[in-house]
């Protein structure tokens, strides 16, 4: 077995900063509105793919090709990827965060620095930025306000304004699906109701084959947690929508058998006399099947046939059956709008639901079920239409626009602060108490001091991008207006960030300080590095 080679300290921080600077001197460019981009070859028969998205650059990013490199840009990778996994956005912003305060505090390393007590300095001062992040946070409220976050994110204006009404009129915690066209094209619908995975049982109850759709104008709703199987309960079921003078009959199942759905084909196809049915199959399963049914329920008034605690489709009665408004099967979702007003019951869940929303990452796993359950319960999402001149393209702003969606969503939970990275500058005055704690002479304080510095790290490389002459001229004029102030690249100007529309989410700014300071202080903290002859690979960046 090959002997590992080990590498201490001080070739360890030197190889490390050799990574970590390789990958955020690749990145640091795309900050800002008028930064390049990433561009990435594989072959040299083929078209090299130009990125502006920090997350998806750094995930091309397998290997540089050394050992000594690759430690310290996979640490950098990791760090950009977990922070656009949690809010959609600041990358860029953390790898050029992150590299001046490794940079800066490595150097003092050398010289003698404790790391781990200048490490504890670091983790003092992001707290202080954090809170003054809070601080300086303001809600958003207009849908203006929602595409200008947007449009820092996806550099795609159209896009970003569609995002910020989507956000506006859906809320916080929306739930959009977003649709890939194969043709350049933009639009959105707002499809009203509680939905959920389904499709139509027969392609008899089509009502508009063309578009393999269904639309039920009002009439009954049937929820059946099992298969409908035998051609008694349809016809039991048929029996209680005659009874009670409905126009229509839509069945909800997770499935049917044939002697069934013969029933209600034959039915939906005589003449006399006229009752529309609709059976529909839920694709949903497990707890998303089961959630479905309940928020159902709930919405309408049905009673979940089939259950153990609830009566079979046999013994079913008239009050078990809701009337509905209106009915539509549509590209593997069926939308129901209920007939009856909201209950106590239904305030109290959606309030619930978005009580733990407001707890959950925006990478947590259940997040989307609970999306998928608030907008049904409060009745209304949003399907965005997306399409470019080729798949590649549509690809990109397919996943701009999913990022966008997270940042939005973010916003409105946390509000927003002064963007292009002016908002960590303007909480350069919340050290100071933390550096009174200290000694001056203290390790404690250098760090404090190396946050200090990095702060303007990331308004520097965006006026560094822009090729602004004198960047710490126009610094200090950005500290001296207040923290409402930021610079505008494209006027030249110091502006009022909210008038100017620069904005940056406070979330998204308090996980770049967090990303950036954690990442930092492992580099710094690593004594040996052990390079293995055939490292073991992840498939997670």
């Amino acid at each position: 077995m090959p002997t590992p080679q080990v590498t201490l300290q001080p070739d360890a921080g030197a190889h490390l900063r050799l990574g970590f600077d390789l990958l955020a001197d690749l990145l640091a460019p795309t900050l800002g509105p008028v930064g390049g981009l990433v561009a990435n070859q594989q072959h040299t028969d083929t078209q090299p793919e130009l990125l502006d998205d920090a997350a998806t650059a750094v995930r091309r990013v397998m290997s540089l090709g050394d050992p000594r490199l690759d430690v310290g840009a996979m640490l950098m990778r990791n760090l950009v990827w977990r922070i656009t996994q949690r809010v959609g956005d600041g990358g860029a912003m953390t790898a050029v965060l992150a590299r001046a305060i490794f940079r800066d505090a490595l150097r003092l390393t050398t010289a003698g620095v404790n790391p781990m007590i200048m490490a504890k300095g670091l983790r003092a001062g992001a707290e202080a930025v954090r809170l003054a992040l809070t601080e300086q946070a303001h809600p958003v409220h207009t849908e203006d306000e929602l595409a200008a976050v947007a449009l820092t994110v996806t550099n795609d204006r159209p896009l970003a304004q569609m995002l910020g009404e989507i956000s506006y009129l859906l809320g916080a915690d929306a739930h959009v699906i977003t649709e890939k066209l194969v043709a350049p094209y933009l639009a959105r619908r707002y499809l009203a109701g509680a939905n959920v995975p389904a499709q139509i049982a027969s392609l008899y109850f089509f009502t508009d084959p063309a578009r393999q759709s269904t639309v039920m104008a009002g009439g009954l709703l049937a929820l059946v947690d099992g298969t409908l199987t035998r051609a008694d309960d349809a016809i039991h079921l048929l029996t209680l929508a005659a009874q009670a003078e409905a126009t229509g009959l839509t069945i909800l199942a997770t499935g049917f058998g044939d002697a069934a759905l013969s029933v209600l084909v034959t039915n939906h196809q005589a003449a006399e006399p006229k009752l529309a049915v609709a059976g529909v199959k839920l694709t949903a399963v497990n707890e998303a099947l089961r959630h479905g049914l309940d928020d159902l329920a709930l919405l309408t008034g049905a009673t979940i046939l089939g259950r153990p605690h609830t009566r079979p489709v046999a013994k079913a009665q008239p009050q078990d059956l809701a009337p509905i408004r209106r009915a539509e099967i549509l590209g593997g979702r069926v939308y129901i709008q209920p007939q009856q007003a909201a209950t106590p019951r239904l305030h109290n869940l959606t309030a619930e639901l978005r009580a733990a929303l407001a707890t959950l990452p925006q990478d947590a796993e259940e997040r989307p079920l609970l999306q998928r359950r608030l907008s049904a319960l409060t009745g209304g999402m949003g399907l965005l239409q997306i399409g470019a001149g080729t798949k590649r393209e549509t690809d990109l702003r397919n996943a701009n626009a999913e990022r966008g969606l997270k940042v939005l969503s973010a916003a409105q939970h946390t509000g927003v602060v002064a963007g292009g990275g002016a908002a960590l500058l303007h909480c350069r005055p919340a050290l100071a108490p933390i550096l009174a704690q200290f000694a001056p002479d203290s390790d404690e304080y250098r760090g404090v001091q190396v946050l200090h510095r990095a702060l303007a790290a990331p308004l520097t490389q965006i006026l560094e991008n822009a090729q602004v002459d004198a960047p710490a001229v126009w610094l200090d004029r950005v500290a001296a207006a207040g923290h409402r102030a930021t610079y505008d690249v494209l006027s030249g100007r110091v502006v009022d960030a909210w008038d100017a529309g620069i904005l940056d989410v406070a979330q998204v700014m308090d996980l770049v300080i967090q990303t950036s300071v954690s990442g930092a202080s492992m580099a710094l903290s690593t004594d040996a590095i052990v390079y293995h002859r055939k490292p073991v690979q992840s498939l997670e960046p």
